[in-house]
């Protein structure tokens, strides 16, 4: 089943790039909140929650398929935003 009528001679990466514009798309039009700003988060506190993922959560995170130190976790929370 093609739920998105994505055209596979695209290829993979491409088609992942637009299945996930779509399904964003998809929750903005059913009022499903997608950024950390839609909750009223801000950076505020970035830089303590970096500090503790990185220092407290179980798990060696530069071992991890991405290697995460606490400038790839602030990377992703401000992606976030």
């Amino acid at each position: 089943m093609n739920v998105f009528g994505l055209n596979p001679a695209d290829g993979v990466e491409v088609n992942a790039k637009k299945a996930i514009e779509k399904t964003a798309a998809f929750f903005r039009s059913i009022g499903i909140t997608q950024t950390l700003k839609d909750f009223g988060i801000d950076d505020s506190h970035f830089e303590a929650m970096a500090e503790h993922v990185t220092t407290a959560w179980v798990g060696d995170y530069k071992y991890a398929f991405v290697p995460m130190d606490k400038e790839a976790v602030l990377a992703v929370l401000r992606a976030s935003l």
